[in-house]
């Protein structure tokens, strides 16, 4: 589990709460910009959901470049755990986690398209819109940079493999059959302090993980941890070099930058590039939401 990591509140955001860094650091910019949540009891009616859009988990999941419906589950289905199908229940796992990854890197990429563009209007010397500056100011505390450092914002606002992300969902939500995976959409062992906001570890009265609402602000928190935390600097920085050199994102080789996510280092990252390479799981490299075709 995850011990560096930065404890976020969670909350809606509204225009005063960009002063908040822990509220505002959860969510996304704007209101509007927030997945639509359904909801689905069990694992077959969640296979359902999928099938109404054209897409069974449990076969095209496997396809080189899946196209994820925009199915996005507010929970996990409540006899995930229960279902002794294996591969089964990792593919309905790996589907619903999948939507919202793709759902939050498709966000961050349209922040980071408009910090390009106010960049270069910078180096323009063009005047800078009022609402531009704000949203840059919201920007720079979010991700925990100095005002109109676009560089180091650039480092930070950018995409996460989703094959990555799922391995880490995976391996921190025991495929999400984990008690913080059901009780507080804990999908990646991000530890808080017990109390408010926090479910508490067994055995252990000083540790909590962090609670969710929704699985959509589990994964948004996810994301916001690695590209704002300082734990997680050389993720940022060899993602960064990928960049610079036109390199294809290489999710493995990240996964590598991450072995102060756990305790367990070295182990940790073998663990994560096992998963990655499971059929399921590789899929994620090609995937697209299927509403952006």
């Amino acid at each position: 589990m995850n011990r560096n990591d930065m404890v976020f509140a969670v909350g809606s955001v509204v225009a005063a709460a960009a002063l908040v860094v822990l509220a505002d650091s959860q969510v996304s910019d704007s209101r509007s910009r927030s997945a639509d949540s359904t909801s689905a009891g069990t694992v077959a009616e969640t296979i359902d959901l999928f099938k109404d859009e054209g897409f069974n988990p449990e076969v095209a999941l496997k396809a080189v470049s899946p196209r994820i419906p925009a199915v996005f589950l507010a929970e996990l289905p409540d006899d995930l755990k229960s279902i002794r199908d294996t591969e089964q229940r990792k593919a309905v796992f790996v589907t619903v986690v999948l939507a919202h990854v793709l759902w939050a890197n498709d966000r961050i990429r349209e922040d980071r398209a408009r910090i390009e563009r106010l960049k270069r209007a910078n180096i323009a010397e063009k005047k800078m819109r009022s609402r531009d500056r704000k949203w840059l100011a919201r920007m720079s505390m979010k991700y925990r940079t100095k005002p109109m450092a676009f560089d180091e914002l650039l480092r930070r606002v950018d995409v996460v493999p989703p094959r990555l992300a799922v391995a880490q969902a995976a391996q921190e939500s025991g495929w999400g059959t984990s008690r913080f995976a059901h009780a507080g959409n804990a999908l990646f062992g991000q530890h808080a302090p017990v109390g408010a906001g926090a479910i508490q570890a067994k055995g252990d009265s000083a540790v909590g993980m962090k609670a969710f609402d929704t699985l959509h602000r589990s994964v948004v928190g996810y994301m916001q941890n690695l590209n704002s935390h300082r734990a997680y600097r050389q993720f940022r920085d060899m993602r960064a070099g990928m960049r610079a050199s036109g390199q294809p994102m290489d999710a493995l080789a990240l996964a590598g930058a991450l072995g102060r996510y756990s305790e367990e280092g070295a182990l940790y990252v073998d663990r994560l590039r096992t998963i990655m390479a499971m059929p399921e799981v590789a899929a994620a490299r090609g995937a697209r939401l299927a509403e952006e075709e």
